[in-house]
């Protein structure tokens, strides 16, 4: 009898479309309050590919990224909200936000399929680097909506108003 372990390590295709549906249909409730349903596509097909180039490392980064940035976007939401600078849908993320998020990091992934083992060590390092990078903007920018004072415009160095967007 072949086991699912067994069919990700002969078909990590078929295995990251087993996963990500299943991962879907079990947590549909709690994602539902995470990721518009669109979201919840793009997501899936964000799964699909990541795990099936990478493997659960990859996989691992993506979804911890994920579930980290979501927790960090709930933080103080009705202060945020009542202000008017909460991220829209309450924090669920669309199709613009899962690319938004992840599509240099893919770019990593596919050039991880396709490109020389000579790149690989670069460009997994360009993987984590990416999502690293997001989830760090992320946190800073919603734990500073939440709880910050003073409020500056990195390409100027002005005072703003709070949740003012990155750039002028």
């Amino acid at each position: 009898m072949t086991s699912l372990y067994d069919i990700g390590a002969w078909n990590p295709w078929l295995f990251a479309i087993l996963l990500n549906t299943g991962l879907g249909l079990l947590g549909w409730r709690l994602v539902s309050k995470l990721l518009t349903p669109a979201g919840l596509v793009h997501a899936w097909i964000l799964g699909v590919v990541i795990w099936g180039i990478l493997g659960w490392s990859g996989y691992g980064v993506v979804l911890f990224y994920f579930l980290a940035g979501s927790g960090v976007t709930r933080v103080g939401m009705a202060q945020k909200e009542a202000a008017g600078i909460a991220e829209k849908r309450s924090g669920a993320r669309g199709p613009e936000n899962v690319w938004g998020s992840a599509a240099a990091s893919t770019l990593c992934a596919l050039g991880i399929l396709l490109l020389p083992l000579d790149y690989q060590p670069l460009l997994w390092l360009g993987y984590v680097s990416g999502f690293s990078t997001k989830l760090s903007d992320t946190a800073a920018s919603e734990i500073g909506k939440a709880y910050g004072r003073r409020t500056f415009l990195i390409t100027t160095l002005q005072p703003v108003p709070q949740g003012t967007e990155g750039c002028d």
